[in-house]
């Protein structure tokens, strides 16, 4: 198994940055709705065309990140295969799903009785075929089956609202034998959403999961109710490193990631942190994200300091996607200026510049600004 040697973790991770293109953007370009694009796959090839793309270049520059071709995002597929029914939105809204109201002992039943999926749903069926039409279009692309899943603790919320949470309480051993099944199970989703992709079923290279509910543990029961399934559940896909992207937690909780050698961590949009914090109380190399949302209340100056602030205080990764409201010219103005300071950012760190000058290039203004009103001041 890959061990995290956390003495050198973030000297080895360097800096990085990105600027990804969201299909929401592509959507805005193409005049189409999302509840178009999740029901139909002609809005699907409509978006992926490389005319929009060449536009979102055409505006940006030629350093943004096309989307993989996929069928539309997906988070509940691992649900869905459960037995729990997707919901299309009419109008704009991810598809959802219906809430269930079953007890601990009915979805472990439930969950031992499907450990193998050999047979599509419904709905994987109809998002396979949305697949099959989008690779048609393009047949010289990967086109990705995007019928998702969650970390187990995502998704045992998922599947017990909140009395999940009273279970931790009410009866702690019936809800971690629900969620030692519910993680080999999503292991074997995991497994078997590869397959679908064509990619190996365990990767000896790494292996990344999206795990927001986590956050909403204690800190103080960590140890015994997220850990162990974050453990069970990266040994049952991969050898080799752990990206755990989770949303919103505080410096008590993130402690905790170097017990299960936790490679990188995204921690997302989190009110609760700033790169100080996140830097002072753990050594996992972090990505440090500027939201859409964000640009709105923020200068071209603000959006540069933001970088210089966030690699000086420890960062190893700076990203930002744009999406549909980021195409105006003034918002297009403060992308260009993320990826000048990015990009100047890494090429003094390549070349030994330490975090510390670099932290330099920042304003007065934004070293007042970043973090102490952050994220009030948004």
């Amino acid at each position: 198994m890959f061990k995290v040697n956390y003495e050198k973790a973030r000297e080895e991770a360097g800096f990085t940055w990105d600027v990804k293109v969201y299909i929401y953007s592509l959507m805005g370009l193409a005049d189409i709705s999302l509840n178009e694009l999740n029901e139909n796959p002609t809005a699907g090839i409509e978006i992926y065309k490389d005319k929009y793309f060449n536009q979102m270049k055409e505006m940006f520059g030629d350093y943004v990140i096309r989307p993989t071709t996929s069928t539309p995002p997906v988070s509940y597929g691992h649900i869905n295969f459960l037995g729990v029914p997707l919901v299309f939105p009419k109008n704009e809204g991810e598809v959802n799903y219906e809430h269930q109201h079953k007890s601990l002992d009915e979805w472990i039943k439930i969950i031992k009785n499907n450990m193998e999926f050999r047979e599509m749903t419904k709905e994987g069926k109809f998002f396979l075929s949305y697949r099959e039409k989008l690779q048609q279009a393009y047949p010289n692309r990967y086109v990705f089956w995007n019928m998702s899943y969650e970390g187990p603790i995502t998704t045992a919320y998922e599947l017990m609202d909140v009395d999940f949470f009273y279970g931790l309480f009410d009866n702690l051993e019936k809800t971690k034998e629900f969620l030692n099944i519910l993680t080999l199970n999503t292991v074997e989703y995991t497994k078997f959403h590869h397959r679908v992709n064509n990619m190996a079923e365990f990767n000896k290279d790494g292996h990344g999961i999206c795990d927001d509910i986590a956050s909403m543990i204690s800190p103080d029961m960590f140890e015994e109710i997220v850990l162990p399934y974050w453990d069970m559940y990266f040994s049952g896909v991969t050898s080799g490193k752990r990206h755990i992207h989770t949303e919103d937690h505080s410096y008590k909780t993130m402690k905790f990631f170097e017990k299960v050698n936790i490679n990188t961590f995204d921690p997302s949009i989190s009110p609760k942190l700033d790169p100080t914090l996140i830097r002072d109380n753990n050594r996992v190399p972090f990505y440090w994200r500027l939201g859409s949302f964000h640009y709105t209340d923020l200068s071209v100056q603000d959006v540069k300091d933001w970088v210089y602030k966030a690699v000086e205080d420890g960062a190893s990764n700076v990203f930002t996607g744009i999406t549909h409201i980021m195409l105006d010219p003034d918002t297009i103005a403060k992308v260009k200026a993320f990826k000048e300071a990015a990009s100047n950012a890494k090429n003094m760190f390549d070349k030994g510049v330490s975090r510390e000058e670099i932290g330099k290039l920042v304003s007065v203004e934004g070293r007042k600004k970043f973090w102490a009103q952050w994220p009030e001041s948004i």
